[in-house]
């Protein structure tokens, strides 16, 4: 069976375009939930805890101008961990689509990727549609404080293809080492919540004692938030720092799920 072998673009787009058909079927009732999520977060805490924070807000915008990129990145993590946990889980063990797939020149190592490149694609589906919306509702509600001001929020859909990509390697990496599905509980309460609660969507992280501002720069979803925030507001040249933060973490672990995946699937 030999080593981990590199993932082929042309397997992995295999991979892709297979889950791309399935999901063309039934995308109007997969999308709709993903909405609705981050648009009550929205208006409960954008608008509700929203008119308790006085003029000039949070860092001088609004406190909804200040939520909002962070939700669009939380979308993307949601979208993206469902995809890489329990969908991944369900074509593994329970359809054992993965076994199917291996048996033709397709191998472990290009489904890996593959399931990466589509988890990211589905986070950066959900994210320009709630992106669309965000800025539709800021120029209908809010003309005077926009939610998305920055023509660099164009370059938003490939970011949240890219956080996409990061929390499915995560995703991927606990589905490769559990044996029962029942299992995602700890991974959603003792991973996945903390990182969205302690990110700096509802507030600065940095205002906390120490040392949870240090603790929460090695939270993901943290550099994603704050790249989305000064995208979608214009950035500063500390942008460059959470980009990198992300792509290195992102590179650093993308092996270990794969090696791990190849084992269980050549076993």
């Amino acid at each position: 069976m030999g080593g981990v072998r590199i993932p082929s673009a042309r397997g992995a787009f295999r991979v892709w375009q297979r889950n791309a058909m399935i999901f063309r079927k039934y995308w109007k009732s997969i999308l709709a939930p993903n909405f609705i999520d981050p648009l009550l977060y929205l208006g409960a805490l954008g608008l509700g805890l929203g008119a308790f924070i006085r003029e000039g807000g949070i860092n001088g915008q609004t406190y909804l101008q200040y939520i909002a990129p962070g939700l669009l990145a939380s979308n993307a993590m949601w979208a993206a961990s469902f995809e890489s946990t329990f969908n991944t889980f369900v074509k593994l063990k329970i359809d054992r689509i993965y076994d199917a797939i291996t048996t033709t020149p397709v191998n472990a190592e290009d489904v890996v990727a593959g399931e990466y490149l589509w988890a990211g694609t589905r986070s950066a589906l959900y994210g320009t549609a709630f992106l669309a919306v965000l800025t539709m509702l800021g120029f209908v509600f809010t003309p005077e404080n926009p939610l998305v001001s920055s023509p660099w929020a164009l370059l938003l859909p490939p970011v949240l293809l890219i956080i996409g990509v990061m929390f499915s390697v995560m995703g991927t990496l606990f589905t490769s080492l559990i044996q029962r599905i029942d299992l995602y509980a700890y991974y959603f309460t003792l991973v996945i919540t903390p990182l969205f609660l302690f990110s700096g969507i509802f507030f600065p992280v940095e205002g906390f004692p120490a040392p949870v501002p240090q603790i929460a720069w090695l939270n993901p979803l943290y550099h994603a938030v704050n790249l989305c925030r000064e995208l979608a507001s214009g950035p500063s040249p500390g942008v460059l720092a959470d980009a990198a933060w992300i792509l290195v973490f992102t590179a650093s672990l993308s092996l270990l799920p794969v090696q791990l995946m190849r084992k269980r699937l050549v076993s």
